[in-house]
């Protein structure tokens, strides 16, 4: 067990580190910004306590907000995507089957990439969407927020797909 908390920490570190020093120098534009770090919000196992997962998404967050300086958007993005990860396991995912199947958490492996991607991109849309409207503040944003949403979450699956590769994430 204490071999898993080590990894654990350390890719959540490498994730929110190559966020801060990679992916956020990286000019995709003004409607692209990815967050490919929540990928280690993915990677928690199921049978994690809710508190114990919003309390890691709040200080992941809360490490990237005091890289970036941005005021806790990355904390209170963090904690809607573990409050909405905590009701999709427990409500819509049979997570007792995909433990018995061996799974920690939801990967391609277990039903299909077309599952996976569903459950991924949902959940990442809505960190996403938290963030931007937070960010951008003002009603008549809205269709901004929405838009540099809908893109970034492109994005951010796509480097998360990326990281699982390289990683050999399974």
């Amino acid at each position: 067990m204490g071999i898993e908390i080590i990894r654990y920490l350390l890719s959540a570190i490498i994730l929110v580190l190559l966020q801060f020093f990679l992916i956020q120098e990286i000019n995709f534009g003004t409607w692209i910004k990815p967050m490919p770090y929540i990928l280690f919000l993915f990677t928690l196992p199921f049978t994690l306590n809710r508190f114990a997962l919003l309390f890691i998404a709040f200080f992941t967050g809360l490490f990237l907000d005091s890289l970036s300086n941005m005021g806790g958007l990355n904390a209170a993005a963090c904690i809607t995507l573990a409050a909405a990860k905590t009701w999709t396991d427990s409500n819509i995912l049979n997570t007792d089957a995909i433990i018995l199947q061996g799974y920690k958490y939801l990967s391609p492996a277990y039903k299909s990439f077309r599952y996976y991607s569903t459950y991924v991109l949902a959940l990442t849309f809505i960190h996403h969407w938290v963030y931007f409207t937070l960010d951008y503040s003002t009603f008549s944003a809205f269709f901004t927020a929405f838009i540099v949403s809908l893109l970034s979450t492109a994005g951010s699956f796509a480097f998360m797909l990326l990281f699982r590769i390289l990683a050999n994430i399974k």
